[in-house]
C-alpha cells in the first residue's frame, strides 16, 4: 500500500459579542472533550487555528485550556496557524487591517506558545487574488481554501493531492485544498469509510506524481460537539476514539502531519491563478462573491461602510486600544447569512457596533484633543453609489444621513453607551421561508419556529403574517403619507396603500452651516407637494428636525402623513423598556398598540441607561407603536427574533394651494 499523507486543520471560533453561556457550552461540549481524548494520541499531528475572540475567552475564563494546548505545541503533535486576529473577511477591510491583523494573531501566538507562524487560516474562505500578495507581505507561507476554489480555477479534484503556490513573483503564496468529501465525511461516516475513501483515491492517482498523496482536512472544530445532535455522536458513541484508533492501526500508510512540514518537505504540484471563491455554500448564499452580501442587505453595507469609516481614523491616529476595538468590529458573523443567524442575530450587530464606536470614541478623543462642544458635518460618498451622503457627529451622537434612500437617518450611535440606536434589519424573503409556511401548516411541526428570547414559546402557526417583507431601509425619518382606511395591522403587514412617492426616493441634500437640509418634490394622490427637513445637533444628545409641507397642486390635499421611526434599544425587547406618551405608561417594548396624539413619545429604561423620547411641536393625531420581527434560520431552529420598535406618528394634513405646514421634531437620549 502506498503511503499518503493526511493534513488536518481545525477551526476554533465564535463570534465577538456571542453570549457566555453559549461560549460555555461549545466549552464545555466541544473544545474540552475534543482535547480530553486528543491528548491520548500523542503520535497523530495536526493543525489548530483559533480565532482571537476564543482565545480572549479562554485566556479570562479557562486559561488552562491553553496551557494544555501549548504542551501538544511543544512536543510537535500541535501546529497552530495564524490568521486575522478577530477573523474578518479579508475582502472587506483596508489593506492596512489585513496586515495589522494578522500581525496580532502572530504576535500572540508566539508568547503565548512560542511558536512562530508560518501559516494562517482565510475565514470563510473568502479569496480574492490579491490576498496572496498581502498574506506574504505579513509574513505567511501558507493557507488553506477549499477544493472549491481550485475547481474553479480549471483543476480537477484527481489533482488536490497536495499543494499549489498562487500569486505574483516573489509576493507568492502556498495553498492547500481542503476536501469538500471529507467535510461531509468527518464526523458523520465511519473511519473505515475515511480509510477506504484514502484508498480508492491514492490508488487511481498514477506513478507519475512530483510530491507524495496529501488529502487536506480543514474545517469547524464545532463539528466535534457543538453542532446539533453531534455532542452524543462524536463523545458518547465514541466516535473520535474510533476516528483516533483508526488512524493509528493505519499509521504504516496513513501519516498524518503538521502542513508546514509537508510544505519543507515536498514541491508544489504547479502555480496556479485563484479566482474570487469561497466554499459552495458561501457561493450560493451570496450569488457567487461575499461582496454582493452589501447588495442583498443594506444593513451589511451600513455597518461596512461604517467600520471603513471609522478605519480610516483610527489608522490615522496609531492607537493600539483603538485598534482592538476596530478589529473586533470587523469579525465576520455579524454581517453576513448563511445557515445560522448571522446578520438577523441583534446581539451580534450590537456587538459590532459597540466596537466600532468605542475605536471612533477613542480616535476622536484624540482628534479633537482641547476642542470644546465640537461638531462635525462630513459629505462623502459613503455608500460607494456615486451619490453623496453626510455624517454629522459630536462628542455625544453621530449620525448618517442617506439622501438617496429617502433621506433617511441610517446609523443613529448613541456614544455614552457606545449603541446604535438605529440597529435594525428589514424583513428580508429568504428560500427558506417557503420550507417553514408548509411546516407551519402541519400540526406536527407547530414548534418549528422559536423565540431567540422565549425558546420554550413555539410561534402560533397562524401567525403567517410574519412572513411579510419591507421593500425600504427600517431607518428613521422615513416619509410616509397613508390611506385614511389603512389599519394599523395592515401597515405592520405591509398591505396598507402608500399614496405618495417618497419612501426610497432621492432627496437633493445640501450642507448649511451646522444642518443638513433635505427637499423632495413629489406627489400625494397624484397631487404635487414638496417636503423638507433639516436636521442637525440641538444639543449634546438632542437632534431637531424641522419639517415643511407644502402643497404645490391647485386643489386641496387632504392626507395623512407619518414619519416612520425604527428603534432599538441596547438589550432590544428587555423587560426594563416600557413606552410612555408624555408622562403615562402605556406598553411594554414588544408590544402592539395605538395612543392618540401626544406633545412626546418615549422609550424609557428602568435599568436607567438610556431613554430615547421624541418631543412634537405639533401634535400627531395618533402615534402608532409595534415590533418589527423577522424569522431567519439557525444551525439549531428557525427563530423569530425581535429586531425593532417602529414608532410612526400621524399628522392629518389639510393643505390648500400653496399652503405650507411646519412643525418640528426633538430626538432626544
Amino acid at each position: 500500500m502506498d503511503k499518503v499523507y493526511f493534513g488536518i486543520c481545525l477551526h476554533f471560533h465564535q463570534p465577538v459579542g456571542n453570549f457566555d453561556n453559549i461560549l460555555e457550552r461549545a466549552y464545555q461540549n466541544c473544545y474540552k472533550p475534543f482535547l480530553d481524548v486528543y491528548e491520548k494520541y500523542p503520535d497523530i499531528k495536526m493543525a489548530f487555528h483559533f480565532s482571537g475572540c476564543l482565545l480572549d475567552y479562554f485566556e479570562d475564563k479557562h486559561p488552562g485550556y491553553l496551557d494544555r494546548v501549548k504542551a501538544m505545541v511543544d512536543r510537535g503533535q500541535v501546529e497552530i496557524i495564524g490568521g486575522g486576529y478577530y477573523e474578518p473577511i479579508f475582502t472587506s477591510i483596508p489593506e492596512n487591517d489585513r496586515i495589522g491583523q494578522i500581525k496580532m494573531m502572530t504576535d500572540y501566538v508566539k508568547k503565548r506558545f512560542d511558536q512562530k507562524v508560518t501559516g494562517m487560516w482565510t475565514p470563510e474562505r473568502v479569496w480574492v487574488p490579491e490576498l496572496a500578495r498581502d498574506f506574504n507581505k505579513a509574513g505567511m507561507k501558507y493557507s488553506i481554501l477549499d477544493d472549491e476554489h481550485f475547481i474553479k480555477a480549471g483543476l480537477s479534484k484527481d489533482q488536490l493531492l497536495g499543494y499549489f503556490t498562487t500569486g505574483e513573483k516573489n509576493k507568492e503564496i502556498a495553498i492547500f485544498p481542503s476536501s469538500k468529501v471529507l467535510r461531509y465525511m468527518i464526523p458523520f461516516k465511519m473511519p473505515g469509510d475515511i480509510m477506504n475513501y484514502f484508498k480508492e483515491v491514492s490508488s487511481s492517482r498514477g506513478q507519475a506524481c512530483l510530491s507524495p498523496t496529501l488529502f487536506t482536512y480543514g474545517d469547524d472544530a464545532e463539528k466535534f460537539g457543538e453542532w446539533p445532535f453531534t455532542y452524543d455522536w462524536v463523545y458518547k458513541q465514541n466516535w473520535l476514539n474510533k476516528f483516533f484508533e483508526e488512524l493509528t492501526r493505519n499509521k504504516e500508510w496513513v501519516i498524518t502531519v503538521r502542513l508546514s512540514d509537508y510544505l519543507k518537505s515536498n514541491q508544489a504540484v504547479k502555480k496556479i491563478k485563484i479566482p474570487e471563491a469561497s466554499y459552495q455554500e458561501m457561493m450560493e448564499w451570496s450569488g457567487g462573491s461575499w461582496m454582493n452580501f452589501l447588495k442583498k442587505y443594506p444593513e451589511t453595507n451600513q455597518m461596512v461602510r461604517k467600520m471603513q469609516y471609522v478605519s480610516e481614523k483610527v489608522n490615522s491616529i496609531k492607537d493600539a486600544s483603538a485598534l482592538r476595538e476596530l478589529y473586533k468590529g470587523q469579525c465576520n458573523c455579524a454581517y453576513w447569512h448563511g445557515v445560522f443567524g448571522g446578520l438577523y442575530l441583534y446581539h451580534l450587530r450590537k456587538a459590532i457596533y459597540e466596537h466600532l464606536i468605542n475605536a471612533e470614541k477613542i480616535a476622536d478623543k484624540i482628534l479633537h484633543k482641547g476642542e470644546k462642544d465640537w461638531v462635525k458635518i462630513k459629505e462623502s460618498d459613503f455608500y460607494e453609489d456615486g451619490k453623496k451622503a453626510f455624517i454629522i457627529e459630536n462628542e455625544e451622537i453621530s449620525l448618517c444621513i442617506d439622501p438617496a434612500k429617502g433621506g433617511i437617518i441610517r446609523e443613529l450611535d448613541a456614544r455614552k453607551v457606545s449603541t446604535n440606536l438605529v440597529n435594525s434589519i428589514a424583513r428580508h424573503e429568504e428560500e427558506y421561508h417557503k420550507k417553514i409556511l408548509a411546516k407551519m401548516g402541519k400540526p406536527s411541526d407547530a414548534g418549528a419556529v422559536r423565540t431567540i428570547h422565549e425558546d420554550t414559546k413555539p410561534m402560533d402557526p397562524g401567525l403567517k403574517s410574519e412572513f411579510c417583507y419591507d421593500n425600504y431601509i427600517r431607518g428613521c425619518l422615513v416619509d410616509r403619507f397613508i390611506d385614511k382606511a389603512s389599519l394599523l395591522d395592515n401597515f405592520m403587514e405591509c398591505k396598507s396603500k402608500e399614496l405618495g412617492d417618497f419612501v426610497n426616493a432621492g432627496y437633493k441634500a445640501k450642507k448649511e452651516k451646522d444642518k443638513i437640509i433635505l427637499t423632495r418634490e413629489g406627489k400625494v394622490s397624484g397631487k404635487a407637494i414638496s417636503v423638507t427637513k433639516e436636521i442637525k445637533l440641538k444639543a449634546m444628545k438632542q437632534v431637531e428636525i424641522a419639517y415643511s409641507l407644502k402643497n404645490l397642486s391647485k386643489s386641496a390635499i387632504d392626507t395623512i402623513f407619518g414619519i416612520e421611526f425604527n428603534l432599538t434599544m441596547p438589550y432590544l425587547n428587555s423587560d426594563r423598556y416600557n413606552y410612555f406618551a408624555g408622562d403615562k405608561i402605556l406598553a411594554r417594548l414588544n408590544e402592539t398598540g395605538s395612543v392618540p396624539g401626544a406633545d412626546s413619545f418615549s422609550i424609557k429604561d428602568s435599568g436607567k441607561e438610556i431613554d430615547i423620547g421624541l418631543t412634537f411641536s405639533k401634535k400627531p393625531h395618533d402615534i402608532w407603536y409595534f415590533p418589527v420581527k423577522t424569522v431567519s434560520q439557525s444551525e439549531r431552529a428557525y427563530e423569530l427574533n425581535f429586531q425593532a420598535s417602529c414608532i410612526l406618528p400621524r399628522w392629518q394634513i389639510k393643505l390648500g394651494n400653496a399652503k405650507e405646514l411646519k412643525f418640528n421634531i426633538v430626538l432626544s437620549h
